[in-house]
This record gives C-alpha cells, sequence and structure tokens, in this order.
C-alpha cells in the first residue's frame, strides 16, 4: 500500500508491504539505485546507512512487545533527499500511521502553504513519533515494574519471579535493538547537515532526534536497573520465606521425633511391662508427652528458632 503527501515543494511517500511494481515506480520517480531496490524487496536483518550524492538510504528497527509477552522488532527503511522523503515498512507502524492521520487533517483543513513542513521538519516528525513510540511502550513497562514491586511486598514472591524474567527480558531486547541503531542513525544524520542535503539548519532538528534517542536510551538503563533490583530484593524474600519454612519443619521434627520415641518405647513386650494395661496409663502417656511438647516449644521460642 502506498501513501503519498504533498507539502509545498516536498513529497513524502509511505510504502506499507509495496508490491514490487509499487516500489519499482516510487524507485524510478526519485532516481533511486537499483540496489536500494534490490535492498528493500525483502527486510534486512541489521541496520544500515549508504549516502549517495544525492539522497541518503538508513534502515533502522524499532521495538515493541509482543501481546503474549517478549519482544520484537519492526523495520523502518527511510530514503531522504533534498525534495522527497520515501520510507518503506513492511507491517503496520502505529507512530506512522497516526501521523499520517495528522497530514490528512492539516490537508482538509487546507493550511496555507507557508505553515506547510519543510523536508527538514517531516524528518523530524517521523523519527521523534518513532522514538515516542518506544517511550510508550516503556511507559507499560513501568506500571508493570510498579506491580512488581507490590506484589513482592505482598507475600507474592514465588509467582513474581517469571513476571520479573519476562520485563528484563524485553529491556534487555529494547536495549540491544537501541544500541545497534545507534552509529548508522548519527551517520545518517551527520550526513544529512551536510551541504548536499540540508547543510547546518539541520543541525538542530539532528540534535533533537538524537535526545529523543538518548532519552529512550536512559529510561531502558534506568528500568533495567530497577528490574534487577527487584529481581535481587524478590531473591532475598523468597530465599528468606524458603528459610523460614525449613526452620519450622526443623523445629516440628525436634519436637515430634521424643514424642514419637515415648509410645515405642513402652509399647516393648516384657514382663516388667504390666503397667500398660492399667487403666490410667494412656492418660498418663499422653500427659507426659503433652508436657514434653509444650517444654520442647518453649524451649525452641527462647532460642528463637523459629
Amino acid at each position: 500500500m502506498m501513501t503519498r503527501h504533498e507539502r509545498g515543494k516536498v513529497t513524502w511517500v509511505d510504502l506499507e508491504s509495496p508490491t514490487a511494481e509499487e516500489l519499482h515506480s516510487v524507485m524510478r520517480e526519485f532516481d533511486i539505485s537499483g540496489n536500494i531496490e534490490e535492498e528493500i524487496i525483502s527486510p534486512t536483518p541489521y541496520p544500515l546507512v549508504i549516502s549517495f550524492p544525492s539522497y541518503s538510504y538508513l534502515v533502522l528497527h524499532f521495538p515493541v512487545t509482543k501481546a503474549d509477552g517478549g519482544a520484537r522488532t519492526q523495520e523502518v527503511d527511510f530514503i531522504v533527499g533534498k525534495k522527497f522523503i520515501v520510507t518503506v515498512r513492511y507491517e503496520v507502524v502505529d507512530s506512522i500511521h497516526s501521523l499520517h492521520k495528522v497530514f490528512e487533517a492539516e490537508e482538509l483543513l487546507g493550511l496555507p502553504e507557508t505553515l506547510l513542513e519543510t523536508e527538514q521538519l517531516i524528518v523530524e516528525q517521523v523519527f521523534r513519533r518513532l522514538f515516542r513510540a518506544i517511550r510508550e511502550e516503556l511507559e507499560t513497562t513501568e506500571r508493570m515494574l510498579e506491580r512488581l514491586e507490590t506484589d513482592i511486598f505482598s507475600g507474592k514472591e514465588r509467582s513474581s519471579v517469571r513476571k520479573i524474567s519476562e520485563a528484563g527480558r524485553v529491556l534487555l531486547r529494547f536495549e540491544t535493538v537501541l544500541r545497534r541503531n545507534s552509529e548508522p542513525l548519527s551517520e545518517f544524520l551527520r550526513e544529512l547537515q551536510t551541504p548536499e542535503f540540508f547543510g547546518k539548519s539541520f543541525a538542530l532538528r539532528a540534535s533533537n532526534i538524537e535526545a529523543e534517542r538518548e532519552h529512550v536510551e536512559g529510561l531502558i538503563e534506568s528500568f533495567r536497573n530497577v528490574a534487577a533490583e527487584l529481581r535481587q530484593t524478590n531473591d532475598s524474600l523468597l530465599s528468606s520465606s524458603q528459610n523460614q519454612v525449613m526452620k519450622t519443619l526443623t523445629v516440628v521434627t525436634f519436637i515430634m521425633f521424643p514424642l514419637s520415641i515415648i509410645p515405642l518405647f513402652f509399647a516393648v513386650d516384657t514382663t516388667s511391662s504390666s503397667i500398660i494395661h492399667h487403666p490410667e496409663f494412656f492418660f498418663g502417656i499422653g500427659g507426659l508427652m503433652a508436657l514434653l511438647a509444650a517444654f520442647l516449644f518453649v524451649l525452641s521460642k527462647f532460642k528463637r528458632w523459629f
């Protein structure tokens, strides 16, 4: 599917899962190399930047969370020239879709040409919306970490183990993807600041884009630290809980073992054991066992074994 916006002398073409005919038509319209066309036909598994005299080509991957847990990446390809911008993606990218809605609304309002965006502003808007979408994804993870913190201190340490691991895995995937994007994006932005493209006038917008990226990376690092701290705290509480269980079982064994010996002692079949036939024998043994149990319990409490 192809979406096209004309802003003054600037053209933005967005291709979503393009057919070979759509892709070839756009490449021919803007005189883009056939090598780039071949590169775009199928997804590229790694970030990439290639510069040409009249345009620059960039491949980036943006992390998103999956509905069933974990994270995946969405690829977006950029081709930027002085008077055109081409974006290519292989699935719906919500941030770009929402930007189309904004543009369509502005076009319906018939904004005067003096208020229409330049190609520099369009580039900035696309990138900032993509990074803003990552920030929104991270806000979901932040809320998850807050719930986990509440659960950990509410006695749900065992059920929180897997959730903490899942949050940490998502954040690690986000960090890895953005780290791989860092150098290609910086090189691409430096290229757009050369005289062949937008020149020094693009410096501020490039700084804004880099600031968005750095802000997102900072959030990821902070949330990873929070997840690591929660994991450590949860492990400590879980270990303490398990130790308490073992201590309780040990004390119970300490009390019950002597009690189990007493009936066995009097059950020995000897000629002198006629006392066991005495009517009050049962109550006497029961009382002795109760006194011994009470003594061992008090001793355990005095020693602070539990």
